[in-house]
């Protein structure tokens, strides 16, 4: 996983990487640890609360024999670290970041918690979801498109989905939807937007012209849709990774038009909402007349 959390009533996810870890454990005790001669490094894993190592974190080389790049990461330890955290195995079989459920998946749950955990964040928070959604696909998707999707959600009981939890629900709520079309949709400012205007210039029916996905022909009815698939787990490095798949459609001919696996970032969404929480909070004291 590329998250980690120092306080155990603490949920919001800190993005891993060598500044924030130093930053957070101020590069001491109990993280910091002589262990057989060697140091090693601890933290807490934000969802299930039992403790995680950091591997990585310095390294005298950058590849491994196969010359590829050795990745900083943490992962969960079946054990208790003192003055870390305690090892809990029903934890650690219920969390979501070391033993995720596949996408796609029709098993649910019973839990009215969990239920209402992830209809609230989708109900006060609805904006939020909604700039996530667009940043992942890269696709500007218009306010009456994202209502439908919602429809969608609730009405095939998302929120009762294993696979489904409070850190992955942007892309746990578009793998639930069916082929999205954006056909005459406008592009969002991501990190994939030039990406995505090559492919689709390049595609055999469909052009970005005027800042709209529309047809090189106006004689020909055809679709153009996108969707999630191909959820992946990697358990040495306890990270997640699902492709998003646009396709072009003109009768019987079906082409992929632009193809990219990317990584769950688990971090970004739940702490964008526990942002709009603190804002929203310093309205309290303004009283109405």
């Amino acid at each position: 996983m590329d998250v980690f959390q120092i306080k155990i009533d603490d949920d919001r996810p800190i993005q891993l990487n060598v500044k924030n870890y130093e930053r957070y454990t101020k590069k001491s005790d109990p993280f910091y640890i002589i262990e057989n001669n060697k140091l090693k490094y601890y933290a807490i894993c934000p969802a299930c609360k039992n403790p995680i190592q950091v591997i990585n974190l310095y390294v005298d080389k950058k590849f491994d024999e196969n010359n590829n790049k050795l990745p900083l990461y943490a992962k969960h330890v079946k054990r208790s670290v003192i003055g870390v955290a305690d090892y809990l195995q029903e934890a650690y079989d219920n969390c979501p970041m070391a033993n995720p459920n596949k996408f796609g998946g029709n098993e649910k749950h019973r839990n009215k918690k969990l239920r209402n955990e992830i209809v609230s964040l989708i109900k006060f928070y609805p904006v939020v979801l909604f700039n996530e959604i667009r940043s992942i696909t890269g696709i500007d998707f218009s306010e009456k498109a994202f209502g439908k999707m919602i429809n969608t959600f609730i009405k095939a009981e998302g929120f009762y989905y294993k696979y489904i939890t409070k850190y992955n629900l942007p892309y746990g709520f578009l793998n639930m939807q069916k082929s999205i079309s954006i056909y005459n949709n406008k592009l969002y400012p991501s990190s994939i937007k030039n990406e995505l205007i090559d492919n689709i210039n390049k595609s055999n029916f469909f052009q970005f012209n005027k800042f709209h996905i529309t047809p090189k022909s106006k004689d020909m009815f055809c679709e153009i849709v996108i969707y999630l698939a191909n959820h992946k787990f990697d358990k040495k490095f306890e990270s997640e990774t699902i492709e998003i798949i646009i396709e072009e459609k003109f009768e019987e001919v079906s082409n992929v038009v632009y193809e990219k696996t990317i990584e769950l970032n688990l971090e970004k969404y739940i702490n964008t909402i526990e942002k709009q929480k603190r804002i929203n909070s310093l309205t309290n004291n303004i009283i109405l007349e």
